[in-house]
């Protein structure tokens, strides 16, 4: 089964959903583990106009998301990401999905239809945000979804790369790098695994 899901992956991308097909994207920038984490707006599928800054004070997790890339559906499918966002949820965190998809594009969503997601999924998160054209993603150096930033709250990235480190694993087994994140905080220590390489699907900028 192991096998299976890494031959998926290494097919996916081959045909260019992988996070190297993103490498080329103009214009992307860097933060720095440590450095003050880039602002909003951002228009969220309540109506709301989202600024990080807005909870400063609280630990946020940005994750960037697509409803047609498949490395996400398989983080979602079996419970994976539902189970980091309820843990999270539970000490308190932030968490704010973002689609970068503008109109015309496969991954757009419009307040309702991400709304109606939300629902499906049974996805725990604090917001879902619209980043149309990448915007608020490019000074992050966002490649791929999905794609996970955690900032403190004084608003420095401590935590930025992938969900995970296997493409195909979709159950909860608590070795994700998001918990083992906060872990390190709620021991009251530095994240220890502070930054990896996102994996998924390339954004479409």
């Amino acid at each position: 089964m192991r096998r299976k899901g890494g031959a998926l992956a290494a097919l996916l991308i081959l045909i260019g959903l992988g996070g190297g097909a993103a490498s080329a994207a103009p214009g992307l920038g860097r933060v720095e583990i440590g450095a003050p984490a880039p602002d909003g707006p951002l228009l969220g599928a309540d109506g709301r106009t989202h600024r990080l800054s807005d909870y400063r004070g609280r630990i946020v997790i940005l994750e960037w998301t697509s409803p047609v890339c498949p490395y996400t559906a398989n983080k979602y499918r079996r419970g994976l990401m539902q189970a980091i966002q309820r843990r999270a949820a539970r000490q308190g965190v932030v968490w704010l999905s973002i689609d970068t998809s503008f109109p015309g594009k496969p991954g757009f969503l419009t307040p309702t239809q991400a709304k109606a997601r939300i629902r499906a999924t049974g996805a725990v998160v604090t917001g879902f945000l619209f980043d149309q054209g990448g915007a608020f993603a490019r000074p992050y150096g966002i490649r791929t979804t999905p794609s996970m930033v955690m900032i403190d709250g004084q608003g420095r990235v401590i935590y930025q790369g992938a969900l995970d480190e296997a493409p195909e694993q979709t159950k909860p087994d608590g070795r994700d790098h998001i918990s083992a994140a906060l872990d390190d905080l709620k021991a009251g220590r530095e994240i220890r695994l502070a930054e990896t390489r996102a994996y998924g699907c390339a954004l479409e900028y």
